[in-house]
């Protein structure tokens, strides 16, 4: 019986941010950005894991040099690729760090559900499907919405395939993109997110824009103050001591709808 290989998180991160310059690394929470603070989670949580490997993909710009020197003191592999043909980064480093399936970790999620994470570690060890995301009641995959919650999990092949086949800029730069929008040609599972967020449209904790940043600082710290987690039910209960985020994040959708 053949052995299964390891899943690989692969972890998207790097300087270059139209409406946030820097933010990997602007002082998020106790003088750490967010690629550190983020770093550190998937460390504690998932570092022992044998059948586990993280690594940190991040371009060859030299304004990534920073970028790359956290994720080596956080003791990451780092794999330094394409800036903008982002699927080849990715097919590149899942080569370099010997995986064959991985889960896509995008680093402008501070707010990243470890639970959910390791759910599709879960499922790639069990299934054989070329893409397993969270999704919505309509099937729109969590990579297309703002929660910021969840990941997304791909196998190698599936990425070499669109690779092989397509060339438009769009497939290049979003790397799962071609396969949730084509699935007659994939194998696709998808997991409903829960009910109470869906049921609330107006939660948006990807990072994008400094209104943003100022809100998602105010929620993380007093998650870590209060609970000492970061965690789907702590977030939902510090939203309701600041509801007036509510409207913000509503207007931040508006603006920066995908």
């Amino acid at each position: 019986m053949k052995k299964e290989s390891k899943t690989g998180i692969i972890i998207q991160a790097r300087m270059g941010a139209t409406r946030l310059p820097g933010k990997m690394i602007k002082p998020f929470y106790e003088e750490k950005g967010v690629l550190e603070l983020l770093l550190q989670r998937l460390e504690k949580r998932f570092a022992r894991q044998p059948d586990v490997a993280m690594l940190v993909a991040t371009t060859v710009n030299p304004s990534d040099d920073l970028i790359a020197e956290i994720a080596e003191r956080c003791g990451f592999l780092v794999f330094r690729g394409s800036e903008e043909d982002v699927l080849r980064r990715f097919i590149d480093a899942a080569t370099y760090a010997g995986v064959e399936k991985m889960i896509r970790v995008c680093a402008d999620n501070p707010f990243l559900d470890m639970d959910a994470l390791a759910e599709l570690i879960r499922r790639t060890g069990t299934q054989a499907h070329d893409y397993i995301a969270f999704s919505t009641s309509e099937g729109t995959p969590s990579i297309k919405t703002h929660y910021g919650f969840w990941p997304e999990a791909v196998r190698l092949d599936a990425l070499k395939r669109v690779a092989d086949a397509i060339t438009e800029k769009i497939y290049r730069e979003h790397v799962t993109n071609y396969i949730y929008t084509h699935p007659h040609g994939f194998s696709v599972d998808l997991i409903p997110v829960p009910r109470e967020i869906e049921e609330n449209g107006n939660i948006r904790l990807t990072l994008d824009t400094p209104q943003d940043f100022e809100m998602q600082r105010t929620i993380y710290a007093r998650c870590m103050e209060r609970y000492g987690r970061i965690d789907i039910p702590s977030v939902l209960e510090t939203l309701e001591v600041f509801p007036g985020f509510y409207e913000q994040m509503k207007q931040q959708i508006h603006l920066n709808a995908k």
